[in-house]
């Protein structure tokens, strides 16, 4: 039994090393073909990426570019408004003072409101008001801090054991 299997595999092995033709050569090539692709591919890709992301950045420059334009000539236009504004203010008070004589707009009259002090509450201005609670502030801290402070010698104490 054992002639027949050492026959029957040297047959086989002969029959396998006989032939010529190389099954891996066409494997190679295959596989070099498959590489050089997915190389030129993946360069393709990367230009691709490249040129997308320079025409983002290109377009987000144009567009901050215009933004900027647009603010200055906002700007520019809101300063224009306003000379002009100060001017035809500066005509209509000159007119008016002609109106008036050479005296100031005298049909305006304005009210103080309590800028002179004598406002109160409960009989207190406001400088007595800002002294009461900062001193009741105060004094919450304090009573905090000592309240604290009694407790951590509270704690001290009981716990010894003597």
């Amino acid at each position: 039994m054992q002639k027949k299997l050492i026959i029957a595999f040297t047959i086989i092995i002969s029959i396998i090393l006989s032939f010529s033709v190389c099954f891996a050569a066409d494997l190679l090539t295959d596989a070099t073909n498959a590489v050089k692709d997915t190389v030129n591919n993946t360069g393709n890709a990367v230009e691709g990426a490249m040129d997308t992301a320079g025409n983002a950045i290109k377009d987000t420059m144009n567009t901050a570019g215009n933004v900027m334009q647009d603010s200055t000539d906002k700007t520019e236009n809101t300063m224009g408004n306003i000379g002009n504004t100060v001017e035809n203010t500066g005509n209509a008070v000159e007119s008016n003072m002609d109106k008036n004589d050479g005296t100031h707009n005298d049909t305006y009259t304005a009210t103080r409101t309590s800028a002179d002090g004598t406002a109160t509450f409960m009989g207190m201005n406001a400088t007595a008001w800002t002294w009461l609670i900062l001193g009741i502030a105060a004094i919450a801290i304090i009573a905090v801090v000592w309240y604290y402070s009694m407790q951590f010698t509270s704690e001290n104490n009981h716990s010894k054991k003597d």
